[in-house]
């Protein structure tokens, strides 16, 4: 506790992090992209309650791009650097491992999230704070503040502090839990810091309210990673080493990587979050919305006929707007009636403007790299699989730069996991695989995961519909060219694929049962119904 402020040492790192993010207004940029993304983009217009027109061209870029990265599988492969049989052995169970994990975690799903978040802002973050490697937890870049902001590497940072907002009964709790004094424990309090919240800010009310919570992690001189956990007035969890010790209390491991797996959309030199999709996107959208909306004022204004007619000459005007209604005149005559009532006609408005909203919207897109041919806007009725994929990948080229970081990002990820089981498994890590169609559990001994030393290969495997209906077309070819059998063309299916493997192998079982029964008896064999 420093004295003279009143404030803990963590939360003064804390308000220095903040005084770097208000310096780059990443909040502030962070919710701009985040409305721009999802169509609120006139806030903050005053426009006398008129709903203004918006073609929301960055929700479908950002959707495009994420998708185009997303949609390829990832699988890891740990293999041992040592050469040893019996440790291949068990990184081939570790791999196994990983994947039964990656599917229970839904990390597919988290995934997706991850890739949308640094998309639209520039950076996102998942984080593990508990051993179970199956809820990971994502921090928005507004969450995480880094030592040292101009170094991409996370793994080298000093310390980093990870930011959330708490209930302060629950943060109260976890002090007593700790040993923490009550006269410290009387000073958290609610609070209304959220200025670095994304989106929805309004905090449902209850006895004791939220405050902000830091938690600090750096690594020690030991090596291995500490945390504590403090909000402005209280350190409620003091600085703890991950570590584990033997029964003689000799520390034997520990965790020696930050439990977070960072991914930044675009790199920037010196810079630790890059940049997003939808920053540099905000001004052409901002000028095809408001290009939109005057034309959309003036087709309104002289676009369609007005009626003009003399008022003093008119004795019932409302009858004008009516049906069949009849109209008086006073003084003049027939040949008067075209004076007194007429219509405006309507004002050419110059094809300029559409030219120009329309020119904008294509080059915008295109030069994002979510044209029509890159975003699949092709009849696959009149092009060949393999066709629209060759020319979905060309489209896709500027892309691979995501591709490989998002492959990096789950190569990051598998380390971390390892590090993880190795770190609070002091016992052996359980793990259950899937071997020859039967579930197999078993615990790998922690004296042969400590002693290892793992290298990541990631396999990457597109999974899409383009890819699909390219290996469907190949598989029909080849059965068509009777280059092989319709058993294995059906084997050859995928589970997922268009064509229901399971009901054809259900077919070909009802074919090969029928088959048996009508078969004749072998030599030797007396059949039921023949006498002897």
């Amino acid at each position: 506790m420093d004295e003279i402020n009143g404030v803990t040492g963590i939360w003064e790192k804390y308000e220095k992090g903040q005084d770097y993010l208000r310096r780059i207004n990443l909040a502030s940029k962070a919710e701009r992209c985040w409305n721009f993304y999802k169509g609120d983009q006139w806030k903050g217009l005053q426009s006398g309650g008129e709903e203004l027109p918006t073609l929301n061209i960055i929700k479908g870029t950002v959707k495009h791009k994420v998708a185009t990265v997303a949609q390829n599988s990832m699988a890891a492969n740990f293999t041992s650097m040592d050469g040893d049989e019996a440790t291949a052995e068990v990184c081939d169970k570790l791999s196994k491992f990983f994947a039964r994990c990656w599917e229970k975690g839904k990390l597919d799903s988290h995934g997706w999230n991850i890739l949308k978040e640094a998309c639209i802002v520039s950076d996102a973050c998942l984080f593990y704070g508990t051993a179970d490697v199956t809820k990971p937890q994502l921090l928005r870049s507004v969450d995480i503040m880094f030592a040292d902001e101009q170094q991409p590497d996370i793994q080298a940072q000093k310390y980093i502090l990870i930011a959330e907002r708490l209930f302060v009964e629950d943060i109260k709790a976890q002090a007593r839990e700790n040993g923490v004094d009550e006269l410290e424990i009387e000073t958290i309090t609610s609070d209304e810091d959220t200025e670095f919240q994304i989106g929805n800010k309004t905090e449902v009310k209850n006895k004791s309210g939220k405050c902000v919570s830091i938690l600090y992690m750096y690594k020690g001189d030991d090596g291995y990673v500490h945390f504590s956990k403090a909000t402005r007035t209280c350190v409620y969890l003091p600085d703890t080493p991950l570590v584990v010790k033997d029964a003689e209390g000799n520390v034997t491991g520990g965790l020696t990587s930050y439990p977070l797996v960072h991914f930044v959309w675009d790199t920037l030199p010196n810079s630790a979050r890059g940049a997003g999709e939808v920053e540099f996107l905000i001004p052409n959208q901002l000028e095809l919305n408001k290009t939109l909306a005057r034309r959309s004022i003036a087709v309104k204004m002289g676009a369609f006929p007005k009626l003009a007619y003399d008022a003093k000459a008119i004795s019932n005007p409302e009858a004008l707007d009516m049906v069949g209604a009849a109209i008086e005149v006073t003084g003049g005559n027939a040949q008067d009636i075209n004076k007194m009532i007429s219509y405006l006609h309507p004002a050419q408005i110059s094809s300029d403007a559409y030219q120009y909203s329309s020119d904008l919207l294509t080059q915008t897109r295109d030069l994002a790299g979510a044209g029509d041919a890159a975003t699949g806007q092709v009849d696959p009725t009149k092009a060949s699989g393999a066709a629209i994929i060759a020319v979905r990948d060309q489209a896709a080229l500027p892309l691979n730069e995501q591709l490989a970081a998002y492959k990096q990002f789950v190569e990051d990820l598998a380390l971390v996991w390892f590090n993880l089981w190795v770190a609070y498994n002091p016992d052996g890590l359980e793990i259950t695989y899937e071997r020859e169609g039967q579930e197999v559990a078993e615990v790998i001994p922690a004296e042969i995961l400590t002693g290892m030393e793992v290298d990541i290969r990631i396999d990457v495997s597109p999974d899409n519909p383009w890819s699909k209906y390219a290996q469907q077309q190949t598989l029909d070819n080849l059965l068509a060219s009777q280059h092989i059998t319709f058993d294995e063309y059906v084997e050859a299916l995928d589970d997922n694929g268009g064509v229901p493997k399971g009901k054809l192998t259900a077919i070909l079982e009802r074919r090969a049962k029928r088959a048996f029964t009508a078969a004749p008896p072998m030599m030797g064999e007396v059949s039921a119904n023949v006498l002897p």
